[in-house]
């Protein structure tokens, strides 16, 4: 997989002009909880509401280019032809030309790409090229092109070595060609190179490089984006001695990438030359073309020519369009423009896409925006206005200028005369009522808009410790225009309440729509209103009650489900993958810790980018699913994909006992060891992109999870209060290493990590309920308190405020926003029903229900900032996290660089749009 770092292409444009022919190159509560749950454990928390909350509860045009010209001449030619032609996009071109004395060249081109050719023959001939560009670049084309394919080839600082993250140096002595690749310090920082394979099959590389830092300096092979072997540079005397490892790969018939990637933080080593042997290797060009040409000429007479072609295409620019190529899917979003009327005008905001985010230079993107059509401002430094002309029956839209081309507008919108999106519901019907509960994002259709996959509550609903029958769940897709799409039932056999029902809501299956994934069971309805019937519930009982006079459902099928996004109808259904026992009719949960079915029901949930069965991290996203953490604890990875619902693997700490007992009631994920694969993070442990246990801090069960880059500078960290020794710790992902951990006599109920104060310059405040406010790198008091509840970006600074009920306010003090008549969720706990970067700029949007639950509003901010980054649903980190937030005791998501006073521009997502 290609890494988000600093990209520098060394292409090299050789013109050769020859007498017959030349050759082209082209190269991421306020309140503390005094519950009163008991889970069995000894642990007491002292929350008696319904919410879930039992703290302690027991709770380029690059053209490969295959010619064959025969010449004939028997006379002195003296021809000049320049061909000048700007393509776009794929072209094919007819020339046919007979020179005799001066003449014009009649091309015909159909083009739909950006290519500027300059051709120079010097014969009069008959050409006919028939080229397929897709790229914008500048090519300086003689025709006759003519590739050899040998069964060696050598590359080193130009043909073929197509990126470079660092620099070609030449102060070292031994290296052959004009210099050596010497990538930047950093994980991820590589190589990348193009080869032609005459066949699919095996071929071997050998890299000569030097190594005289004293260590191993790894690196992760890629074959086409796909990560195939680690290959090590021990070593050698200095900096001067060269040596060579070696590697052998498969290759595909046809131009193959091959990168090279740090593993570590060093770097690669330092690396002269890659040499690829096997059955017809030829030099791959560095933008993915392929032409080929096939050119007779003839030429019996004396010619004095000069013909000149001139053609020129416009299309739409492939910088416009989203890129098809990438390690992350990620999801292909509208340009989301908001534009709300404020004091002195009307503030507009809109979206900067991942891929057209330029870390180095950002000049080259800029907005037009529009107002009823008409010009009124290019923005070049934000991705915000304050239009002081607009007014409330003004309508607004946007378009992308990239490296001076405008590309298309968006949608026009209309003014809102207040600073939220109001969505009218109809709550279901029947129990003792129900609330707008946790809720998570998905573009269910396909618009590039997001909808929102709300969660019905009802105010009967139970926490896993607490006995009583429940009234039914329900899960509900709705507009941003009020449009309700479908409503799921989850039926009787599915208890209602914090921690039975966390629904995955991403597109699985890659074809631009989102999909939902639950837990399920007999009696479900799916959005159409049909009983689930496929796979092992075609043949169930749907008017059986496994409900015990208790509420608890501890006999019965057990199932989960994907539906689509669209219409809600059950798309397919599989048995949960991991029972609670071996026998689905017996009632016996007593290996989970206790036996009346508290603990066997703590589902946790959301999405992430793990590993395939192979071990080979794709960029697809995987569903994920928990089940247990105060004892047993499993995780299971499983895919959507071609209408089918597999697993690919389930973490289980009876197997791999490192993680028994460490979970949390949340999940969270990061790329924790920078392989591209996401690890999750469950509570105290980390458990490999894979399956495969990874770590544990030891110190059990919690009630807060925050994961990022919490010290300034340092790999991914995890913050989290601790229940049963009580106090909080701060450990790295990756080896789960101690930073700080202390201790209480009592549980820690709450927490939050973040950068939320200007004097946050080295780490985030680590903040807890019980344990005060401290500095994450050191655990020292004194730092700028985050609170206990909940985050937003809101204002116009870099730093993170603090949410709490209906209430936005700044670190230390200040109201920013308080939301009248709604309420937040879930007790004590006081959480919104989401936050996310829905739409506008960079910074967050915050849901929240009405308080009689007749709708649910979207916050958006209107400030106005200069700061200019990408979406953050377009950061995979902080996307994937926010899948994970609806879960349990939710969390807020992060990104996984620093985002706070003195950040650093954010580095460049690898990802694509289906």
């Amino acid at each position: 997989m290609k890494k988000n770092l600093l990209l520098v292409r060394f292409i090299s444009f050789t013109a050769l002009l020859l007498m017959l022919s030349c050759s082209e190159l082209a190269s991421d509560s306020g309140t503390m909880d005094a519950d009163s749950d008991s889970d069995g454990d000894g642990d007491s928390d002292s929350d008696s509401d319904t919410d879930g909350d039992s703290d302690g509860d027991g709770d380029s045009d690059g053209d490969t280019d295959s010619d064959s010209d025969t010449d004939s001449d028997s006379d002195t030619d003296s021809d000049s032809d320049t061909d000048s032609d700007t393509d776009t996009d794929s072209d094919t071109d007819s020339d046919s030309d007979t020179d005799s004395d001066s003449d014009t060249d009649s091309d015909s081109d159909t083009d739909s790409d950006s290519d500027t050719d300059s051709d120079s023959d010097s014969d009069s001939d008959t050409d006919s090229d028939s080229d397929t560009d897709s790229d914008s670049d500048t090519d300086a084309d003689a025709d006759a092109d003519t590739d050899t394919d040998a069964d060696t080839i050598t590359i080193q600082e130009a043909d073929g070595l197509c990126v470079v993250e660092g620099t070609i140096d030449s102060n070292n002595t031994g290296f052959t060609g004009d210099g050596f690749a010497n990538t930047s310090n950093d994980i991820g920082a590589g190589l990348e190179w193009s080869v032609i394979a005459s066949v699919s099959g095996s071929y071997t590389l050998d890299w000569v490089y030097a190594n005289g830092s004293g260590t191993s300096r790894p690196g992760d092979l890629l074959i086409n984006s796909t990560s195939v072997a680690n290959v090590d540079f021990p070593a050698t005397t200095d900096w001067n001695t060269w040596s060579t490892v070696s590697a052998s790969v498969s290759l595909t018939a046809g131009e193959n990438s091959i990168r090279l990637e740090a593993i570590a933080g060093d770097g690669l080593a330092n690396i002269d030359s890659l040499t690829v042997s096997g059955n017809g290797v030829a030099v791959g060009s560095c933008d993915g073309d392929t032409d080929t040409d096939s050119d007779t000429d003839t030429d019996s007479d004396t010619d004095s020519d000069s013909d000149t072609d001139s053609d020129t295409d416009t299309d739409s620019d492939p910088s416009c369009n989203p890129p098809g190529s990438g390690f992350y899917q990620m999801e292909d979003l509208d340009r989301g423009v908001v534009a709300v009327q404020v004091s002195g005008g009307v503030y507009v905001g809109w979206r900067m896409m991942g891929y057209e985010y330029d870390r180095e230079n950002p000049a080259n993107v800029a907005y037009n925006l529009y107002r009823d059509g008409t010009l009124v401002a290019t923005v070049a430094d934000s991705t915000n206005y304050l239009d002081n002309g607009g007014s409330s029956g003004s309508s607004y839209s946007v378009s992308a200028v990239i490296g001076g081309v405008e590309c298309g507008q968006s949608d026009a919108v209309g003014v809102q005369g207040q600073n939220y999106i109001r969505i009218p519901l109809n709550p279901p019907s029947g129990g003792g009522g129900y609330e707008a509960n946790d809720a998570s994002p998905g573009d269910l259709d396909g618009d590039g808009e997001y909808e929102i996959v709300l969660k019905w509550q009802p105010y009967d609903a139970k926490d896993n410790s607490q006995s009583g029958v429940t009234s039914n769940t329900y899960l509900e897709g709705l507009k941003l225009n009020g449009t309700s799409m479908w409503r799921i039932d989850l039926g009787i056999n599915i208890r209602s309440g914090a921690h039975y029902t966390q629904h995955s809501v991403y597109d699985f299956d890659g074809d631009g729509r989102a999909e939902i994934a639950c837990k399920t069971a007999p009696g479900t309805r799916d959005g159409l209103g049909n009983y689930l019937s496929t796979g092992p519930a075609a043949n169930d009982n749907d008017s059986a009650d496994y409900r015990t006079s208790a509420g608890y459902v501890l006999t019965g099928p057990e199932y989960f489900t994907v539906f689509d996004g669209e219409t809600g109808e059950e798309l397919a259904t599989i048995l949960y993958p991991v029972p609670r026992n071996n026998n689905p009719a017996s009632a016996d949960v007593s290996a989970w810790g206790d036996n009346y079915g508290n603990r066997v029901d703590r589902f946790n949930g959301g999405v992430s980018f793990v590993s395939e069965p192979s071990g080979v991290t794709s960029g697809r996203p995987s569903i994920i699913h928990q089940r247990g953490y105060y004892t047993r604890m499993t995780i299971s990875a499983l895919n959507y994909q071609n209408g089918q619902l597999t697993e690919l693997w389930t973490y289980d700490s009876d197997i791999e006992s490192g993680g028994f007992g460490q979970g949390n009631h949340q999940i969270m994920t990061i790329d924790a060891d920078g392989d591209g694969g996401m690890e999750l993070i469950p509570g105290a442990a980390t458990i490999n992109d894979d399956g495969s246990f990874r770590c544990s801090t030891g110190v059990g069960h919690g009630d807060a999870l925050h994961v990022g880059e919490l010290i300034v500078g340092e790999r991914p960290s995890v913050f989290m209060p601790h229940e049963g020794q009580g106090g909080h710790d701060l450990h790295f992902a990756d080896n789960c290493q101690t930073v700080f951990n202390t201790s209480g006599s009592e549980d820690n109920g709450r927490g939050v990590a973040e950068y939320v104060s200007a004097s946050n310059v080295n780490a985030a405040s680590c903040s807890s309920s019980r344990g005060g406010d401290v500095h994450c790198d050191t655990g020292n008091s004194g730092a700028p308190s985050a609170g206990s509840n909940f985050l937003i970006y809101w204002d116009a600074d870099e730093v993170r405020e603090l949410a709490g009920g209906n209430v936005v306010t700044k670190s230390g003090g200040g109201t920013l926003l308080t939301a009248g008549g709604c309420d937040a969720n879930n007790g004590t706990k006081s959480t919104p029903t989401l936050t996310a970067d829905l739409f506008g700029d960079w910074r967050e949007e915050l849901v929240l229900r009405e308080s009689d639950n007749t709708a649910i509003r979207v916050y958006t901010t209107t400030d106005v900032t200069d700061i200019r980054i990408y979406t953050l649903m377009h950061d995979p980190t902080y996307r994937m996290q926010v899948s994970m937030e609806q879960s349990s005791y939710n969390q807020p998501p992060h990104v996984p660089f620093h985002m706070g006073v003195g950040m650093q521009m954010p580095p460049t997502p690898d990802i694509y749009v289906p």
